[in-house]
């Protein structure tokens, strides 16, 4: 009878950090949306709060299988069932996940989009807990290393140089809370792990789950699979050379996961041929041999490295499963960093270190956390969790202050832009803003002139989305001399005249400054375009609706176009527009 209280007051004290682990979670990165609620009072118009301007495209997309457009669609030109496939037709997993139950439900994009973040929050959490407790045997180390594993992995993924001397902007907040994804399929990657450490632990057969949970990733996020594709060839190689009394076992496990992601990788590898030929120069993907290995989850993961070889020689027993589970994480970096001396192929591997990389470095830190952890002082872990509360509270308010700004904008568009889907016709709309470029098809049907995430959908040129810029441009009043300036500084202009790779020297490992002469041979170029701006070009694409601020210049709108006054809501105007006859 007392052994059976024992065990009872322990589960109960399981669940009771559990739960309050998964809480405490859930609200602070619910922060953002909070705040954003709380400062807009009754006039909120319902708008969920972004984390990351990337989540336009997911949530375009979504809002387009919600109104039962196909699996190809493209929301920011309208052109549906095209015949080439992108990156979010490929990954559409994730987006149906959300997409199916709003429909059910009869949830708007933003309320679904906003439910999920606390949902994700609580199916990572859950999802942390069990495999760390698992592994550590502590519930107090699953439940530090859970809000760890979440709040500082934004921090393991900036380079100890950037930290210490602060050179460099701080990196997006909770960053595999990006809605979709990583949001959706994140848990689903931390279970293939968990079945991983059960089919070389207990049972080879739980590599099937791992299998299926593999190829739900193939579906779901292109870094994510990659990467898991390469933990596994780490931990299964490490787990044949460490552990010899398990090397049949390996062989087993090695033989289902051959199986099951090849089978899941055939249909991907079909839809891949079919892809946008435009694809690989929009995602920067860089034919290249030169290897990478001053990442900042490199440099973290060696350090891990050395502090298990140190334990290994005093503290720890190298074949013990969580020593070899632990160190393979620290490992995998390694291979997806440089994987490309190998294939010659490199996609945007800074997605490897913020979503990633980063994680497994700090998860494989508490698994080594939870081995020695009977030999800890009770004392340090209560610091440790008080430390990584105050991290988690700081990180919320900060990512919640961060996003206000851009957030409110949003939630006062909202309500003229629900008047401009109330008008169902399709028309394309000419925005006075980046963020109703990118925003105003995550709530309407209506596609837009422009937007940077234009090339993302389409398989669009770069000479064609210049074309709508300098369009866009043109109808905003810009002229010569103050696209010149913009050059100068402006990240948006410069991303679309010279291209992402070379605005953004991050995206791609060989990185040619822009010159000025590229600078006023660009401005040149458009000063050509807008004197010569004609009929053909003010009706191809032919405007529907100008959904801009009251003091934009529409001078050069109303060359080609009349307009007629539809609402006025907050800072925004929207106006139908209808070309003129003479045109």
């Amino acid at each position: 009878m007392r052994l059976a209280n024992l065990v009872g007051r322990e589960s109960h004290k399981q669940w009771k950090v559990g739960l309050i682990t998964i809480a405490f979670l859930a609200l602070i990165t619910s922060l953002p949306q909070l705040y954003l609620v709380y400062v807009r009072g009754s006039d909120w118009n319902g708008s969920c709060a972004y984390l990351d301007t990337d989540e336009f495209g997911y949530v375009a997309f979504t809002n387009a299988l919600i109104d039962d457009r196909p699996r190809r669609n493209d929301p920011y030109s309208g052109k549906d069932d095209g015949a080439f496939e992108n990156f979010y037709s490929i990954q559409f997993l994730p987006a149906y996940g959300v997409a199916l139950p709003a429909k059910i439900f009869h949830l708007s994009t933003s309320t679904a989009f906003t439910i999920l973040l606390p949902l994700a929050t609580v199916a990572t959490g859950v999802m942390l807990l069990w495999i760390l407790s698992e592994i550590t045997g502590s519930i107090a180390v699953a439940g530090i290393g859970t809000v760890g594993v979440i709040c500082l992995g934004t921090i393991a993924a900036l380079h100890p140089f950037e930290i210490f001397t602060g050179l460099r902007e701080p990196l997006p907040l909770f960053p595999l809370f990006r809605r979709y994804i990583p949001a959706l399929p994140y848990p689903v990657w931390i279970a293939t792990a968990l079945f991983m450490w059960r089919a070389l632990t207990r049972n080879s057969n739980w590599a099937i789950l791992a299998g299926l949970g593999f190829a739900i990733l193939v579906y779901s996020y292109f870094f994510l699979w990659t990467a898991t594709a390469a933990w596994f060839l780490v931990l299964l190689v490490l787990w044949f050379i460490l552990r010899p009394v398990d090397r049949r076992r390996v062989w087993r496990v090695l033989a289902i996961l051959l199986t099951l992601t090849t089978a899941s990788l055939i249909p991907y590898a079909w839809l891949l041929m079919h892809r946008a030929s435009s694809s690989d120069s929009s995602l920067l993907l860089e034919m290249t041999h030169a290897p990478d290995l001053f990442r900042s989850t490199e440099l973290y993961g060696l350090l891990l490295i050395c502090a298990l070889a140190y334990l290994w020689k005093r503290k720890i027993d190298g074949r013990d499963p969580r020593f070899v589970f632990a160190i393979s994480f620290a490992v995998a970096p390694f291979l997806i960093f440089n994987q490309q001396v190998v294939t010659g192929r490199s996609l945007q591997p800074f997605h490897y270190e913020q979503f990633v990389a980063n994680y497994w470095i700090v998860l494989a830190g508490f698994i080594v956390l939870g081995t020695m952890h009977n030999r800890l002082q009770k004392r340090t872990l209560i610091y440790f969790a008080f430390t990584i509360t105050f991290i988690a509270v700081l990180i919320g308010v900060h990512a919640a202050r961060m996003t206000l700004s851009m957030n409110v904008q949003l939630d006062q568009a909202r309500a003229v832009v629900l008047r401009l889907r109330q008008e169902n016709n399709g028309g394309v709309v000419l925005t006075s803003d980046l963020l109703l470029a990118n925003s105003v098809v995550t709530i309407s049907r209506n596609p837009v002139l422009w937007a940077r995430h234009f090339y993302t959908f389409s398989n669009t040129d770069l000479a064609e989305q210049r074309k709508r810029f300098f369009q866009y441009l043109y109808y905003l009043g810009i002229d010569e001399s103050r696209l010149a300036r913009d050059l100068q500084n402006d990240f948006v202009a410069r991303w679309e005249i010279f291209g992402a790779h070379r605005a953004n020297p991050v995206l791609a490992s060989s990185h040619t400054p822009i010159t000025q002469e590229e600078i006023d041979n660009s401005a040149k170029e458009y000063g050509a375009f807008a004197n010569s701006f004609d009929s053909s070009l003010a009706t191809s694409p032919l405007l529907s609706y100008a959904l801009v601020s009251p003091n934009a210049d529409l001078r050069n709108v109303d060359k080609w176009y009349d307009r007629t006054f539809v609402e006025n809501s907050g800072p925004y105007v929207l106006y139908r527009l209808q070309v003129r006859a003479s045109h």
